[in-house]
């Protein structure tokens, strides 16, 4: 009984725990880590648990274990930086360029993919420059257009459409050149 009612559960609800962990952790290792653990302390606390409660048990745990690792990281932290103060600084600043790096190499990407966007078809990329830029919902990029959702959609469809065509013979150009 026990054993068919965890599995149930599982069944049900592991997507959703998963999700919610890696919303807010970004990491799919981490967010299947923490699922499996949440499942674990479900299991040993299931008898306590009611059967309409155990969605919210469930998102409130995970919820919890992802605070838990976060203060973890935080009190590791704090240790290697009373270890190494300048080693993990140096680190830290090295990270940082890169980071800074691989921004201004997706940005400069970004940039060039809406330029040739708007140079082939001005529609799509003002769908996609209200949709994705400004974040409008598509019923208020649509207003704005002054068209329906459903040709908003099919412009979206056919720029992605066209940017996975374009950029992909581009790229396999670059492989074969290099």
């Amino acid at each position: 009984m026990k054993n068919e009612r965890f599995k149930v559960c599982f069944q049900k609800y592991q997507r959703l725990v998963k999700y919610v962990v890696l919303e807010k952790t970004s990491d799919s290792l981490l967010a299947e880590e923490i699922t499996q653990q949440v499942f674990c302390d479900f299991y040993v606390h299931m008898e306590k648990i009611r059967p309409e409660a155990e969605k919210v048990w469930l998102v409130r745990c995970a919820k919890n274990r992802v605070v838990d690792h976060l203060r973890g990281k935080e009190r590791w932290g704090e240790l290697l930086m009373d270890a190494s103060q300048a080693e993990v600084n140096n680190l830290l600043v090295d990270e940082s360029v890169i980071l800074y790096e691989e921004r201004l190499a997706m940005q400069e990407l970004t940039s060039h993919i809406l330029r040739r966007v708007k140079e082939f078809n001005v529609q799509w990329y003002e769908a996609i420059e209200l949709c994705f830029v400004e974040e409008l919902s598509y019923a208020e990029a649509a207003e704005r257009l002054n068209i329906t959702v459903s040709v908003l959609r099919s412009r979206i469809s056919r720029a992605r459409a066209f940017v996975r065509k374009t950029f992909w013979d581009e790229y396999r150009k670059g492989q074969s050149e290099s």
